[in-house]
């Protein structure tokens, strides 16, 4: 899958930080990651992007996916039918927690 986080980050340190707490919480469920890009977004000032995809261990369940995702947001929108995008975000309606330091994180299944 593919991962873009946008990370509330005064440096790319800060916004590192946040990525090793997204992939410390994927670590029970995650076979290996490849990290593509840390930058600067070039919309929002003070805003990181980071880009990186993951394979998932075989035999994982939906219900164990499930509940790595609450633990990075309680309110995910999601696309498709079967669903082959999630998206939360920080201003999402009845969103009341998101992973500190995240901003917005999108997941592209594959």
């Amino acid at each position: 899958m593919f991962i873009r986080l946008y990370v509330n980050a005064k440096g790319e340190p800060e916004a590192r930080s946040v990525l090793d707490k997204v992939l410390e919480i994927f670590d029970p469920v995650l076979q290996n990651k490849e990290i593509q890009k840390v930058e600067p977004y070039w919309k929002i000032d003070g805003v990181y992007v980071v880009e990186m995809t993951m394979l998932i261990l075989e035999g994982k369940t939906e219900v164990e996916i499930n509940g790595i995702l609450e633990s990075i947001a309680d309110k995910w929108i999601r696309f498709g039918s079967p669903t082959n995008e999630l998206l939360a975000f920080d201003t999402t309606e009845n969103c009341n927690f998101l992973l500190e330091g995240l901003k917005m994180i999108n997941i592209h299944f594959e």
